[in-house]
């Protein structure tokens, strides 16, 4: 008996350091590629992009779940010079994860209006007939996702969001400039910062739940 144990025991110590390892690698990585434009450059030629129209995912129903599509950078250029669109507006895209492989994923929003393109946003009708997929509003399609899924999702239609709404300098009202990863804005007049705030909410004593702000 105590020699099953210590044998699950070792077992599940090693199932934790390696969890634990792949989480300091991915992150350290994520880091890397927020800190690093050339570095995140390079992981959007072989990452994966998932496809927002106004802040709504791209899904695929699939039997009682609805599954995002992934993409990858020659798809996606194909695909917006398919609708007479600039490989520029790539560039409005936002990094959300990777995976244990080092595959960055990225998120983009082709409804909303470019800031680094001067082409107007793309209608969605033809979006959704060309990618065999349907834009569904996040809160309508959480249930039918996967934790995994919703909460990758959650994270890129908030950074898109943030992206959206802070275009423009809140002291000098000049247009601001994102880095690659969309980590952080840039006003070029004042050099002020803006970085994405992201809520978290932390379960405390019985039923209340404390609220504070993350920087990411």
């Amino acid at each position: 008996m105590s020699l099953y144990c210590g044998i699950a025991c070792r077992r599940t110590s090693f199932w934790c350091y390696r969890l634990l390892s792949t989480y300091v690698t991915k992150t350290r990585y994520l880091f890397e590629l927020k800190e690093d434009d050339d570095a995140c450059k390079k992981a959007q030629q072989t990452g994966a992009f998932y496809l927002f129209h106004s802040l709504a995912p791209l899904l695929q129903k699939s039997e009682h779940l609805y599954l995002p599509r992934q993409h990858s950078l020659l798809e996606l250029e194909r695909l917006l010079g398919k609708f007479g669109q600039d490989t520029q507006r790539i560039e409005d895209s936002v990094l959300v994860g990777c995976s244990e492989h080092h595959e960055a994923w990225f998120a983009l929003d082709l409804g909303l209006n470019s800031s680094s393109s001067i082409n107007a946003s793309l209608q969605k009708p033809e979006m959704e007939r060309e990618l065999k997929g349907s834009f569904i509003e996040l809160r309508k399609a959480l249930f039918w996702l996967n934790v995994k899924d919703a909460s990758l999702l959650s994270t890129a239609q908030a950074l898109l969001s943030w992206h959206d709404a802070h275009q423009f300098c809140s002291r000098s009202g000049q247009p601001t400039k994102k880095n690659v990863a969309g980590s952080k804005r840039v006003c070029p007049s004042n050099k002020v910062t803006y970085y994405p705030q992201v809520k978290v909410w932390k379960t405390l004593s019985g039923e209340k739940l404390q609220k504070r702000w993350d920087w990411r």
